[in-house]
Order: structure tokens, then C-alpha cells, then sequence
């Protein structure tokens, strides 16, 4: 860990997609001239939103406000839940890290890994918006702030101007700050912020006067602790002139004084407001003392002189309201108490200036809920308040969760509470997926913190399936009951996998298995889940009802093995295609025959697995046996205008089967869309030999280009998901470009615009990486690396947007 905090805020990658291509049965697009533009919609995935104890989250830090309200900086978004309200809401972000919507809805702007939070005395929430190196502020009513006119419920930067640097005297939002993590409020309402990477404690003045020594006009800022330069030295002298090494958090206590957790020196200090004696020392105002560690980096001292003690990074600091120094001694895995006076707090008789462990046993982990606080395993304990019954709110990061230590015996947060004992306040054990059961666009899609190989989506009836990671979860448009769980419209469920990785549960109920990775999905026509089982080189099935599919007899909601044995690698062609070895399954689909087309991955391959004994792909085949169709297993291009059989293919990404039973297929390190004929014809305005190979897509050039014109002289950046719709055009999630483009089968309009036939056209994503437009057209919307896309019933887009962890609609 460095001093900019934990900026672990990667979105997570949704892998390429085996989508249900021609099997869906949707309207075809509208052809009037004039139609109005398609638009775009979330409908699953987000930041999560429900009960705060089901609600997966990565907390950095946490502050209270009025109500009994807590706020949880967490990745992308600030969370809000309270001492008597435990469902969860979003207070800021949307949960796609970046840059965006200073002076509008906070809900609707993009944070950076936001750190240190507080809440001013007009109850307006402070964002250290760290990846972003500003300060923001989301306004509790509308009114002047900082020298702004706001809005309620907005969002403005009040400090910092994006670049990472340093600049005082001046306005504050003209400043540059270097990934600052801790804010405050001190009583005349300056704004304190731990300019982390500068090394330094800023002031921005709320009013004109004299703060801190010196004097400021309202809206600049100033340096009033560090001089630039890491290292430690200064004690005892003016603060301006000290050393600091990243600190990390700052708080204002009662006398006015500042509390700096200086991070990388192992100490906490403070910065003396008036000349008088605090923490047991004699301080003479403006100068910087040590009140806590010795600068030796370890774990020492309880009951002892708090500035003999060794400390383990301290991250945050807060001061109760008694006046006492809350410290989150981040590894050393414990929460400690620098005693203001002598006397009882926390379950313990303590001494003016020793200090205290009052949450931790110091062994990383989770446990302890419900018993003594002192006895719990905690793990990177990151951030801690004290709210306003007395209880500590510990952001206990590495184990996803906010966890509370009572302070008296009484009902918090939903718990009935013993005072010392500690408790799960929010968030989950495990990171990813959250709100089974609820409304799907309050769920959570991945984990903002993995990156994990994610989700196909394919489309059943109106519904929607999704894959990531180590579950598939079904989106419920039409109350029922499917795959033997009775489900409610808007609903999201798990179809498939327990969460953990691994290969277990044939046989069995689908949500006790384990799946590994699995990457694509479609829903064939007895309406059976059919999942690609990336990481165990399976195929498998979850029956939509009992009976005999696949030559299996299945029970409703069991999971089956349908192709695959497990064992990476090439083998079983013209055999069994249970005993065949796969390797690193990516993409799936049923054609109208009802045989299973496999991207085979990793062995460069299409493989069919037939329904029943027929010839189908130029080949004779037996039901139930394994055969190769596209593909020689070498690794590179060539073939076009050949047999299938012996073209070089290269990344595999998503399949799908159009009206005329032609097999259709992402060959995305080849920057292609290439086409299986299964008859002599013309089909994508080629003329096309039976059982041989083409490109409808792509010049094989990586990049953008081509848009109203031939397809095959386009480039595409990365073409992971493939798709048909009703009208036979060629949906194409060109993942490298973040846009989803269509190779038009007639000329005509789809999609709102006019097209010709063999041409290429973006329907939705200008391009730019990232996440923006909803409500709007959806060319006008970002999207991030889209790899997969279905076409609903309603000739609707379903896009599972990778980056962005949501599931967005295109409407038809």
C-alpha cells in the first residue's frame, strides 16, 4: 500500500459470449423512414442497492451524519444506510470509476476510488474523491457552499483541478492536490484535507479570517501542516515547517486542533489551534506534536504512554465524544483508544494519554460477531467514526463488511447490541454479486475489485440470462416459475453455481454446483440453460423442466455435464461428447436442428455436438457425438473461400446460428466475423459453398473504421459477441471499440437508421470507453468493452456491458 490509498477500483472484464442467435424469435426492427432514434436503458447491475447486510461493498471509510445516518465510501459510490434505517441507498456515483456530473444528480457522476468522507455542519457530504484528486461536495439543501451556489442533491468539486500537483494562496478549485484521502470540518467550517501524495494538511477557508496562523480569504487554500518533503522530523515546532510521509486522514477535535494519521511515519500528530495543553502535552499553537506511536513500525504499548507505542500504519483517526483519539491501525488489524482523560470507556478503565486495543485481537480474518470486540479477527481496518450513540463504525475493508462496536447496550442498526461486543453492520462476506432475489437493477453484476472473466447473455422467453465468474443468474421479465424456483417479475436470481470456483454439483440442484468461469450462455428451445463452463472445459445443462435432454433424463433445475470431460485438451471427435476433451469452452448456442455449436476456445475450434444421426455441416453425424466444423487447431488465419475444416481460426468469442442455419462466429484476434455456409447461397451478399468458410466482417486490421460502408473493408477492434436478429442482420459487440455495430442482410432501417445491405453501422456507444446516456440515443451513450449481445422478443439489444458491470438494453 502506498499513500494514495486503495485504488483498487478496476471494473470488472465480462468474457465473450455464446448468445441464442437465431434461435430468438423476435419482431423484426422497425423500416419506416423517420424513425426515431433507439435508446438506452440499465436493466440489471449497478452498484447494488437493498438491505445493507446483503449488499456486497469494498468499504474505504466511513462518516455520520444527521439522523443517525452513515455514509461508506466505497470504489465508485458513497453508500448511505443509518443507525435505524438499514436498507442501503446510493448517495453518490454510479458506480463506473471516472471523472463526470459536477453540478448535477451525485447519483449520476462517476468518483474515483472516493476516500475519506465528512459531513459538514449543514449536513452537506464531503467526497475526497481520491483517483480524481479533488474534493466534492453533494449539497443536503439547495444554497450557497464554498463559495457556490448548489443544488440539493448535486455534486460540485470544490477543490482540486484534476492534475496531481500543488498550488496554495490560490482558489482552491484552481488548486492541484495528489490523490488526497482524508477530509474534515473544523467548527468555523474550513474544509481539512489530507493532501496525501503531497505530503501535506490544506485548509480551504470557508470564510475570510485568520485560521490556523495565518490569514485566508474564503475559497483559497492553504498548506497548514507539512512542508512538501516526506520523511518525519518537526515535533515541537511550527507544522508548516514539519515533515509528514502520506497522511492519510485528518480530524478536528473539540479544542479545534487538527489529527493527522501520518501514515508512512507510524504516528499520529496534532497541530495545535490555540496554546494550551491537550493530549498531555504542552503545546504552543500552530506548532505539530506526536501523540500517538513512536515511529517504529509494529504493534506495542497497550496500557502504556500512548507515544511509546508501536504502531502498524495508522490509516484513520477520528476523536469521540469524550474527547478521546480513535486510531484504525490498519495492519495491525485493531482499532486503539488514545485516552483524552482517566476514566472508563469502551468496556475498559483507562489513563489519560495510554493507549488502548478496544476492537481487534490483532489476527487478520473475520470473526467475533456478537462477542467482545477485543476477541474479533478484523482485516485492514480502514476507516472508523463514532456516531451519535457512542457506538465505533469500523470500515473493516479486507473483509467487505462495515462492523459496529457497541457502546451500550440497546437496538442498532437492526441488532440488538451488548456494549463492547461487535457487530456486522453492512456489506458481505464475499465480493461480486449482490441482490439475489431483488430488483435486478438494484444487483450488483461482478466485483469491482476482481478482475474476473465475466458474462454471456442470452435471452428465454422475454427473460434474460446472465453469466460471470462462478454463477449464472436469471432476469425475470414474466413472474413464474423457472428452472424450479418461482421467481417475480423485475426479480434476479441465481439459476447456476453456489459462488464458489471450482467443478462440483452434477446431478444435482444447478445452485449448489460449482462452476468455473463460465462464459457464455444461450437458452435452447425446451427452454434449458446451456452453459459454457470456461475453466472446466464442460458444457452443461441446467433442465428448464424434468425429461431426457442431450440423451440425459434431467430434473427440473439440476445441472448436467453435456459435453466435456474435464481434462483440457483435443480429442473425441466422432465419439461420445461427454467423453470428449474440450479446452477453455467460450461460446454457445442451438441451432434449428437442435444440435449443440460449441466455440471451442482454446483448441481454435467450432465443434458441433449433434441432436440426433443426420448430416448436418456436410457431415454425417450420430446423436450425441462430438464433431469439428470450423477449425484446424492452429492458431492463425487463413482458409476464406475453403473448407471450414481447414481454415486457421484465432480467440474464439461468441457463436450463433442465423435463419438460413449458416453458423456464425466472433474470430476476434482475427478482428472478424467469419460465416459457416450450411448451404450453397448468397448470405451476407457472398456468394457461399456449403460446408465452407468467409468473412462478413472486418479487413482483419485492428481499430474503427468503416461505418456506412462493406463490412468486410471495415475494421473492428475486438469482436467478442455475435448475435442475429429476426430481420437476419448481423449484431456484432465489437468490444475493442466499445460500441455494438450491424452488418445490415438487406437495405432497409434498423435501429433508427437507414442501411444497406453488406454494410456496417453503429447502433449504440460513441466510442468512448465508459458508462453514460441512459434515457438517451443509445449512439450517444458509452458503453465499456461490451462482449456480449442477444436480441430479445421485442428485437430489443441486450447488451452485457463488461466494464460497466450492467446489463443494458438497446430498444428495437
Amino acid at each position: 500500500m502506498n499513500g494514495r490509498g486503495r485504488a483498487g477500483s478496476a471494473a470488472v472484464t465480462l468474457a465473450a459470449a455464446g448468445l441464442l442467435g437465431g434461435l430468438v424469435t423476435a419482431a423484426p426492427p422497425a423500416s419506416a423512414a423517420g424513425s426515431p432514434a433507439t435508446t438506452i436503458t440499465t436493466v440489471a447491475g449497478g452498484p447494488g442497492r437493498g438491505l445493507a447486510t446483503r449488499v456486497w461493498q469494498t468499504p474505504e471509510a466511513v462518516a455520520t451524519g444527521p439522523g443517525g445516518v452513515v455514509y461508506v465510501a466505497d470504489i465508485a459510490v458513497v453508500r448511505e444506510f443509518g443507525i435505524t434505517k438499514t436498507w442501503e441507498r446510493i448517495a453518490a456515483g454510479n458506480g463506473f470509476v471516472g471523472h463526470s456530473g459536477d453540478g448535477g444528480p451525485a447519483t449520476k457522476a462517476n468518483l474515483d476510488a472516493p476516500g475519506g468522507l465528512a459531513v459538514d455542519a449543514a449536513g452537506n457530504l464531503v467526497i475526497a474523491d481520491t483517483g480524481n484528486s479533488r474534493v466534492r461536495v453533494v449539497a443536503a439543501k439547495t444554497g450557497t457552499f464554498y463559495g457556490q451556489a448548489m443544488t440539493a442533491g448535486d455534486i460540485y468539486t470544490v477543490a482540486g483541478g484534476g492534475t496531481a500537483g500543488l498550488g496554495d494562496g490560490g482558489p482552491a478549485t484552481s488548486a492541484e492536490l495528489d490523490g488526497p484521502w482524508g477530509v474534515a470540518v473544523d467548527a468555523a467550517g474550513n474544509l481539512v484535507i489530507a493532501d496525501t501524495g503531497n505530503s501535506r494538511v490544506r485548509v480551504v477557508a470557508a470564510k475570510t479570517g485568520t485560521f490556523y496562523g495565518q490569514a485566508m480569504t474564503a475559497g483559497d487554500i492553504y498548506t497548514v501542516a507539512g512542508d512538501g518533503t516526506r520523511g518525519y522530523s518537526g515535533d515541537g515546532g511550527p507544522a508548516t515547517s514539519a515533515e509528514l510521509n502520506y497522511p492519510h486522514a485528518v480530524a478536528v477535535d473539540a479544542a479545534g486542533n487538527l489529527v493527522i494519521a501520518d501514515g508512512d511515519n507510524d504516528r499520529v500528530r496534532v497541530v495545535a489551534a490555540k496554546t494550551g495543553t491537550f493530549y498531555g502535552q504542552a503545546m504552543t499553537a500552530g506548532d505539530i506534536y506526536a501523540v500517538a506511536g513512536d515511529g517504529t513500525l509494529g504493534y506495542s504499548g497497550d496500557g502504556g504512554p500512548a507515544t511509546s507505542a508501536e504502531l502498524n500504519y495508522p490509516w484513520g483517526v477520528t476523536v469521540d465524544g469524550a474527547g478521546n483519539l480513535v486510531i484504525a491501525d490498519i495492519f495491525n488489524n485493531r482499532v486503539r483508544v488514545v485516552a483524552a482523560k482517566t476514566g472508563r470507556f469502551y468496556g475498559q478503565a483507562m489513563t489519560a494519554g495510554d493507549i488502548y486495543t478496544v476492537a481487534g485481537d490483532g489476527i487478520q480474518g473475520f470473526s467475533g460477531n456478537s462477542g467482545p470486540a477485543t476477541a474479533a479477527h478484523l482485516h485492514w481496518p480502514q476507516g472508523v467514526v463514532v456516531d451519535g450513540a457512542g457506538n465505533l463504525v469500523i470500515a473493516d475493508t479486507g473483509t467487505f463488511r462495515v462492523r459496529a462496536v457497541a457502546a451500550r447496550p440497546g437496538t442498532f442498526y437492526g441488532h440488538v447490541m451488548n456494549a463492547g461486543d461487535i457487530y456486522t453492520v453492512a456489506g458481505t462476506s464475499t465480493s461480486g454479486f449482490s441482490g439475489n432475489g431483488g430488483l435486478a437493477v438494484n444487483a450488483e453484476l461482478g466485483s469491482a475489485m476482481f478482475q474476473t472473466p465475466g458474462s454471456g447473455v442470452a435471452v428465454d422467453a422475454g427473460n434474460y440470462v446472465v453469466a460471470e465468474s462462478n454463477q449464472a443468474w436469471f432476469i425475470c421479465e414474466t413472474s413464474g416459475t423457472y428452472f424450479g424456483q418461482p421467481m417475480t417479475a423485475g426479480g434476479i436470481y441465481t439459476v447456476a453455481g453456489d459462488g464458489t470456483l471450482g467443478y462440483s454439483g452434477d446431478g444435482g440442484p444447478a445452485t449448489s454446483a460449482e462452476l468455473n468461469y463460465p462464459v457464455g450462455v444461450t437458452v435452447d428451445a425446451a427452454g434449458n440453460l446451456v452453459i459454457a463452463d470456461y475453466g472446466n472445459s464442460r458444457v452443461r445443462v441446467v433442465a428448464a423442466r424434468s425429461g431426457t435432454f442431450y440423451g440425459q433424463a434431467m430434473t427440473a433445475g439440476g445441472i448436467y455435464t453435456v459435453a466435456g470431460d474435464g481434462t483440457r485438451g483435443y480429442s473425441g471427435d466422432g465419439g461420445p461428447a461427454a467423453s470428449a476433451e474440450l479446452d477453455g469452452p467460450v461460446g454457445v448456442t442451438v441451432d434449428a436442428a437442435g444440435n449443440l455449436v460449441i466455440a471451442d476456445g482454446d483448441n481454435f475450434r467450432v465443434r458441433v455436438v449433434a441432436a440426433k444421426t443426420g448430416t448436418f455441416y456436410g457431415q454425417a453425424m450420430t446423436a450425441g457425438d462430438i464433431y469439428t466444423v470450423a477449425g484446424t487447431g492452429v492458431f492463425g488465419y487463413s482458409g476464406d473461400g475453403g473448407p471450414a475444416t481447414s481454415a486457421e481460426l484465432r480467440s474464439l468469442g461468441g457463436v450463433a446460428v442465423d435463419a438460413a442455419g449458416n453458423l456464425v462466429f466472433a474470430d476476434a484476434g482475427n478482428f472478424r466475423v467469419r460465416v459457416v455456409a450450411a448451404r450453397s447461397g448468397t448470405f451476407y451478399g457472398q456468394m457461399m459453398t456449403a460446408g465452407d468458410i468467409y468473412t462478413v466482417a472486418g479487413d482483419g486490421k485492428q481499430g474503427f473504421s468503416g461505418d456506412g460502408g462493406p463490412a468486410t473493408s471495415a475494421k473492428l477492434g475486438s469482436p467478442d459477441g455475435v448475435a442475429v436478429d429476426a430481420a437476419g442482420n448481423l449484431v456484432i459487440a465489437d468490444t475493442g471499440t466499445s460500441r455494438i455495430r450491424v452488418v445490415a442482410a438487406r437495405s432497409g432501417t434498423f435501429y433508427g437508421q437507414a442501411m444497406t445491405a453488406g454494410d456496417i453501422y453503429t447502433v449504440a456507444g460513441d466510442g468512448n470507453q465508459g458508462f453514460s446516456g441512459n434515457g438517451g440515443p443509445a449512439t450517444a451513450a458509452r458503453l465499456y468493452s461490451p462482449q456480449g449481445v442477444a436480441v430479445d422478443g421485442s428485437g430489443n439489444l441486450v447488451i452485457a456491458d463488461s466494464g460497466s458491470e450492467q446489463v443494458r438494453l438497446v430498444s428495437g
